[in-house]
């Protein structure tokens, strides 16, 4: 009777031991497939950006119209400079149009500069001329937002642009108003509640709403397992009261493991709803209502003038747009 008894322990101590080493598999593989994510990002080599997450028009979609006046185009480009791959990108646009329209000649952009304050600064919108033959074509264009990237390379870095422009479509666009804002109020938090981590991964924290939803799963996994083994345990106090003491304290311990995991999974998943409400995300566009497009000065009824005008203008051929 005792060597039964004897085997019959050696057997919950090996599935003891068993589910141990299946747990610490498995936070071993998510370990290593969070640092793997962590070393394939560190290999970008990206040192600096202009925000801390790309934008939501670059990574996913851009915003919707609405008007079919004119259309969003992103266009990108990269150079040893800021200023020249700003400049590439221009040219980058000026191909779309090109491909888009059928447009084969000489190109011509306005860069309209516009006075505040008695200072001047470059305007955001672009106007290209394409003269063919006796006709002339002009695509009025605006600049919505940009995003840049400097990236080290073995032989030195360059900076990756990215330009998210608004391309009419008609003579007379009527151009969206878009703001700009990195907060989603409840949408982040709403989708947390159903599932932890995902709105985190909603706003763009990939990373951070992996590692929250891989911890609910590893927790709940503690919990099912640690109160499996703490009912085998009383089930066996029952069944061999002889060694009642000893499947008692082994159950108490299994009942600690399982609350230990039902407190830390609520302390996350409580942190996960208020992480997703409170933290800023992506930066997302908001669309306003559109406004005319309007070419010339214009005054208004509070104290003071604002006007712009053609102050600089680059001219290229589309010979040399191929060969760039």
């Amino acid at each position: 009777m005792a060597a039964k008894l004897y085997i019959s322990v050696s057997k919950n101590d090996i599935e003891m031991k068993e589910f141990i080493l299946r747990f610490r598999r498995m936070v071993v593989i998510a370990s290593s497939c969070f640092l793997l994510g962590v070393t394939n990002a560190s290999a970008q080599k990206v040192l600096r950006k202009s925000e801390n997450m790309r934008p939501v028009w670059l990574v996913s979609k851009t915003p919707e119209t609405t008007n079919e006046t004119f259309h969003y185009q992103l266009v990108e480009a990269e150079n040893e400079s800021l200023e020249k791959a700003r400049h590439d990108c221009l040219l980058a646009l000026s191909r779309y149009i090109e491909q888009a329209w059928k447009i084969s000649g000489e190109a011509e952009t306005d860069i309209r500069m516009e006075q505040k304050n008695g200072a001047y600064k470059e305007s955001s919108v672009y106007n290209f001329h394409y003269k063919i033959e006796n006709e002339e074509i002009n695509v009025t264009t605006t600049k919505y937002d940009e995003y840049w990237e400097y990236v080290y390379y073995p032989g030195g870095g360059r900076y990756h642009c990215y330009v998210l422009f608004g391309v009419a479509d008609v003579p007379a666009p009527r151009f969206d108003r878009l703001s700009f804002t990195r907060k989603y109020g409840v949408r982040g938090m709403v989708r947390s509640l159903i599932v932890p981590g995902w709105g985190q991964m909603y706003k763009g924290s990939t990373a951070k709403g992996l590692c929250i939803l891989g911890g609910e799963v590893l927790l709940a996994g503690g919990i099912i397992a640690s109160e499996s083994l703490r009912s085998s345990y009383v089930k066996k106090m029952h069944e061999q009261p002889k060694h009642q003491q000893t499947y008692n304290t082994k159950a108490d311990n299994w009942e600690n493991v399982r609350n230990v995991c039902i407190g830390a999974a609520a302390a996350l998943y409580v942190y996960n709803l208020i992480d997703a409400i409170v933290m800023n995300g992506r930066k997302r566009a908001v669309v306003h209502k559109p406004v005319q497009f309007a070419m010339y000065p214009s005054a208004g009824g509070c104290k003071g003038v604002s006007f712009s005008f053609n102050f600089l203008r680059f001219y290229y051929l589309k010979n040399n747009h191929e060969n760039k």
